[in-house]
């Protein structure tokens, strides 16, 4: 019987020792940059391996989401077009895959259904006025390649984008003129007069690849080609899941008798992963990362 490419990557597995040489325990080389984009309020590129984020966020005052009055909003694009050969009528294809992308990457941000709040307002005040007015950001993510591990790029070139962003203090005027949108609200632009947006408790995806009983993190793209299940958390600095999303159909049923195991290997992963990133110098242009050996 011919040995086929996924023989060969489930043997490599099985010996810890991937084709690129990497254990099954390591990523690739992550690297962050912030403020690559001039005029955005918040940018990063972001690349592990060889795929490749870039995001810059937006912030204007908007209307609040129903059933969350003191809530800010957080809205996520991605653009898949550059990195895949787009021709005819397939970009549409490409185009709900970038709307699905940013579907999962913006269930980080609104925390667990039925709650009055997302994850950036646990650590800051969104609100101008109750019910009327709230921060919202647009987070528009262009994928300049993909080599694997999408989603983990995509949810970490967010949560750095979102670092980078700073908020003008404000003053609500509240007069007797004010009509149905609410007070009046004017924004102080003294560049000494902002803050910080505080993104400690901003999760992101951690995927694992599932062969047998092992787990394997940071899949290249040649690696999910070969991989039938794969894992997906959404994994806080503390290392508490926030989010799972499945990569396979049947894959919680054929990994159940160790899904224990997989969770406490990814919430190991990212919470690792969160404390070597936050652990580093902000003031600094460039962050570079190695995460295993």
């Amino acid at each position: 019987m011919a040995t086929t490419g996924e023989d060969v990557w489930v043997a490599g597995v099985r010996g810890n020792v991937r084709q690129d040489g990497r254990e099954n325990s390591e990523y690739r080389r992550i690297t962050i940059q912030n403020g690559t984009i001039e005029h955005a309020q918040g940018s990063a590129l972001v690349q592990i391996g060889d795929t490749k984020v870039l995001a810059a966020a937006s912030l204007e005052i908007g209307e609040p989401r129903e059933g969350r009055p003191k809530s800010g909003v957080v809205r996520v694009t991605v653009d898949c077009t550059l990195c895949y050969p787009v021709d005819g009528t397939n970009w549409r294809s490409y185009d709900r895959y970038g709307k699905d992308l940013a579907s999962q990457v913006e269930d980080l941000y609104n925390g667990p259904r039925g709650s009055s709040k997302g994850v950036l307002d646990e650590e800051n005040d969104l609100c101008l006025a109750e019910g009327q007015s709230v921060w919202c950001f647009t987070i528009d993510c262009v994928v300049l390649s993909d080599d694997g591990s999408l989603l983990d790029c995509l949810s970490l070139a967010c949560r750095s984008c979102l670092c980078d962003v700073g908020i003008p203090k404000f003053e609500v005027l509240e007069t007797n003129e004010v009509g149905p949108s609410g007070p009046e609200i004017t924004i102080e632009e003294d560049p000494n007069q902002y803050w910080q947006l505080q993104c400690a408790r901003v999760p992101v995806y951690v995927s694992l690849g599932l062969v047998e009983t092992l787990w394997v993190y940071d899949l290249c793209k040649n690696e999910e080609n070969h991989c039938r299940s794969r894992l997906t958390f959404g994994v806080d600095a503390s290392g508490a899941i926030k989010q799972v999303v499945s990569g396979a159909s049947g894959t919680c049923v054929n990994y159940s008798r160790n899904v224990a195991n997989i969770i406490e290997a990814a919430c190991l992963a990212g919470r690792k992963l969160l404390s070597s990133i936050d652990s580093v110098d902000q003031g600094k242009d460039q962050h570079l990362f190695h995460i295993g050996k």
